[in-house]
């Protein structure tokens, strides 16, 4: 979500994130995310875009992004993988809301990718193919 308005065109993955946004605004696909991620969008928008972090955020704010609430189900997969795979509280919660609704995360990280494969469904932002 960051990619949508950072504003840097040679950020990798950048044209595959436009796509991913352009398809979501036609009605093509539906995105959600854990409530977390406006707390993530603003802590990075503020210490790397601070001038320009509230226009920003409200960029983000006003698509509209579905939130969802973690249900206990969705905390024992996070602190499972947690304990399994090493990874963060935050990103499991992003994998876990995937599985919760039966959709699939799109990540730019690849290390994160890697680790949580066999978790559930997951695709790199630079594998999109939306065709």
């Amino acid at each position: 979500m960051i990619k949508w308005v950072a504003g840097d065109p040679v950020e990798a993955d950048q044209e595959q994130a436009m796509m991913l946004l352009q398809a979501w605004m036609r009605g093509e696909l539906e995105l959600m995310a854990p409530t977390l991620w406006l707390y993530e969008a603003g802590n990075f928008l503020g210490r790397h875009l601070s001038q320009a972090a509230e226009e920003k955020l409200t960029m983000l704010l006003n698509l509209g992004i579905k939130s969802l609430h973690l249900t206990p189900a969705m905390c024992r997969l996070c602190l499972t993988w947690m304990r399994e795979r090493a990874v963060t509280f935050f990103d499991a919660a992003y994998l876990a809301a995937a599985v919760e609704t039966g959709g699939s995360l799109v990540t730019a990280d690849g290390k994160f990718a890697q680790r949580m494969k066999e978790c559930g469904p997951i695709c790199l932002l630079s594998e999109v193919n939306l065709d």
